[in-house]
């Protein structure tokens, strides 16, 4: 796995609510946090209140500029910090920006000199190896213990309104799911490599880029709208990268695709808060809070 960009900038006292992501398209850059309660320290680094942060992730493929351009096109206004840990075939001021968002791009010089100012003036402490360890083990040991485990929701309530359903007449409810903490090869030209994904399994299969836990599940009715007895991972964790030509010029898109024969998972019993209404026929919607799917007609 690569570097966890989210438990690295707690770890460097920035505050960051994982709650209500953007949306945007598929595609390398994932939605990290919003930054708040920022310190004057942080803010004279280049931080804002409300800045929505943003990952590029590690990878063998560089990062284009068609992507940055792409991804942008879709994020709300207002300031955006992209971390960006693989190599970028493009300079940073080459990329044009939008009205109404600005937008800041660190590679991994410009994160290593934030982490560096921190030690400097004494708002960071160098950990021991153990430390570190821990840390790391406290950060994936997400499912230790009794199930089921209740998953922090990202709701998108518009979602509802959009399909022309009254939102006013939704009661909070859980559903019934599974966790896959999914390892297996991911292959491309001439080359593979060891991926882990998540996949959550409740009415339907789904790739989950980060999960998050409730301290304790919520009071409410459980629903089971079922969940997939045949895993098949290929569709969820193949994926595109952009490969640079030997000429250097653009980006070739190619396919990586996951080789289900490897897959080895781990399951785990989850409950998703979703919501739930009356269709104006008969049957029910329900909004899965996780995935933000709405699922129709439900009996």
């Amino acid at each position: 796995m690569g570097l966890d960009v989210l438990a690295l900038l707690r770890r460097l006292g920035v505050s960051l609510d994982s709650g209500g992501s953007p949306l945007t398209g598929p595609g390398k850059i994932s939605w990290i946090g919003r930054i708040h309660d920022l310190t004057p320290s942080q803010m004279d680094r280049g931080l804002t209140e409300g800045m929505e942060v943003w990952t590029a992730g590690q990878g063998f493929a560089p990062l284009g500029l068609p992507g940055i351009e792409t991804w942008l096109f879709d994020v709300p206004r207002g300031d955006h910090l992209l971390i960006v840990e693989r190599m970028m075939s493009f300079e940073i001021d080459d990329v044009n920006g939008r009205d109404g968002r600005t937008l800041t791009i660190w590679n991994r010089e410009n994160l290593s000199a934030f982490i560096g100012y921190g030690v400097l003036d004494g708002e960071i402490k160098l950990l021991e190896d153990s430390e570190v360890e821990e840390d790391i083990a406290e950060e994936r040991g997400l499912f230790s213990g009794d199930g089921p485990f209740a998953l922090k929701p990202i709701t998108d309530f518009s979602i509802v309104e959009e399909a022309g359903l009254d939102l006013g007449q939704g009661r909070p409810i859980l559903l019934d799911g599974l966790v896959h903490v999914v390892k297996g090869k991911l292959k491309g030209p001439d080359q593979e490599h060891e991926i882990e994904g998540i996949v959550l399994n409740c009415g339907g299969l789904f790739k989950l880029h980060s999960v998050e836990l409730l301290e304790r599940a919520p009071m409410l009715n459980r629903v089971d709208i079922g969940t997939e007895d045949e895993l098949n991972f290929f569709d969820l964790l193949s994926e595109r990268r952009s490969e640079e030509t030997e000429e250097g010029m653009g980006g070739l898109l190619r396919w990586w695709r996951f080789d289900n024969d490897t897959a080895t998972y781990e399951t785990y019993k989850v409950l998703v808060p979703a919501h739930q209404g009356p269709e104006p026929g008969p049957g029910t919607w329900i909004l899965n809070g996780v995935t933000n799917v709405l699922h129709r007609n439900q009996r």
